[in-house]
């Protein structure tokens, strides 16, 4: 299978390299398995023969029209997959991917899609699948601290970016820089469940453990002064049972107004959004004190600690004894 990697200038090194690397330790690997799957052919494409990564390396690419889109080509690529690009600032990314310099990119993208290629798409790098036109009416992911940025932008789209890979019929999305590895393992699985099981272990990946367990509220919260308001104000009275009218009342602004925004900014009601501060502060609780579950859930702002334990498996999945068990590996 042909395999497309779509890189352009400022390309991030860490996503580009991952992709690359997980996939020729699969195709390494092939051979130890009873039925192989057939190797992959991967070409780093662009628009002419070389681009400068985001760190300044010279990376050799095959020109975009070496590759075509009719069903009897030959070099018809099985999967086109575009990685993020080394742009941090949700705007600045918008503003890049919406460009001039970026519509080639933009109509490769369409016409692959067009073609039945499967397309395929990481971190910032869903932002040129979304401009593209091919997730309208599906569900995705991003980054995380890019959500509120793509939910704006693209409302034709079902985001959920507590997800890590997110997979449709024809398109594949993945989350935060190291989810390029498991963007191109959920691949490789379509290809060979047992060679991406085997290929995420000698990676010593592949624990599909969600984007939600990373997310930082104060960061989601920080594209928006009035939303950022509302973060700190849980923060200062986080051990105190509250209403959400009241924070509202505070802040100056009615409660549905308070609704409004944070369903538009991340995709969620105000009083999940202050669970997930919470939560957030009764795992760093859990993970670096010998408290107990009880005067965690009271310093949290919970009345018992069967609540928080309930909120710990609705929003995160799991129970309060995984979350505490977390490692950092580090």
């Amino acid at each position: 299978m042909d395999v497309a990697i779509v890189a352009m200038d400022g390309v991030a090194d860490l996503g580009l390299t991952a992709v690359l690397e997980t996939f020729a330790l699969a195709d390494r690997l092939r051979h130890r398995l009873v039925a192989p799957p057939s190797p992959w052919r991967v070409h780093t494409v662009s628009t002419g023969s070389s681009i400068q990564s985001g760190n300044g390396y010279t990376v050799p690419t095959v020109a975009l029209g070496d590759l075509q889109f009719h069903s009897d080509a030959a070099a018809v690529p099985g999967v086109l997959i575009v990685p993020a690009v080394q742009i941090g600032d949700p705007q600045e990314l918008i503003a890049h991917v919406s460009g001039v310099g970026s519509r080639p990119i933009l109509d490769w993208i369409g016409r692959a899609h067009s073609a039945g290629v499967h397309i395929a798409g990481a971190c910032a790098g869903t932002f040129f699948l979304a401009e593209a036109g091919v997730l309208d009416g599906l569900p995705a992911t991003t980054s995380w601290w890019l959500g509120p940025a793509f939910r704006k932008r693209y409302t034709a789209v079902d985001l959920d970016e507590s997800l890590t890979v997110c997979r449709t019929e024809s398109v594949v999305t993945a989350g935060a820089y190291l989810a390029h590895v498991d963007l191109a393992l959920s691949l490789i699985h379509t290809a060979s469940p047992a060679l991406a099981e085997k290929t995420a272990r000698f990676l010593v990946t592949g624990s599909a453990r969600a984007q939600a367990d990373h997310i930082v509220p104060e960061v989601m919260a920080q594209g928006n002064s009035l939303l950022a308001g509302f973060e700190h104000w849980v923060r200062r009275n986080i051990g105190e049972q509250f209403r959400i009218s009241t924070a509202a009342h505070e802040l100056g602004i009615t409660e549905r107004s308070l609704q409004r925004i944070t369903q538009a900014e991340l995709g969620m009601s105000p009083k999940d959004f202050v669970h997930d501060i919470r939560i957030a502060h009764a795992a760093h609780l859990l993970r670096t004190t010998s408290l107990s579950l009880e005067s965690i859930a009271s310093r949290v702002g919970y009345l018992n600690a069967g609540t928080l334990r309930n909120l710990v498996r609705r929003r995160r999945g799991m129970s309060v004894a995984e979350l505490r068990a977390i490692p950092n590996v580090w």
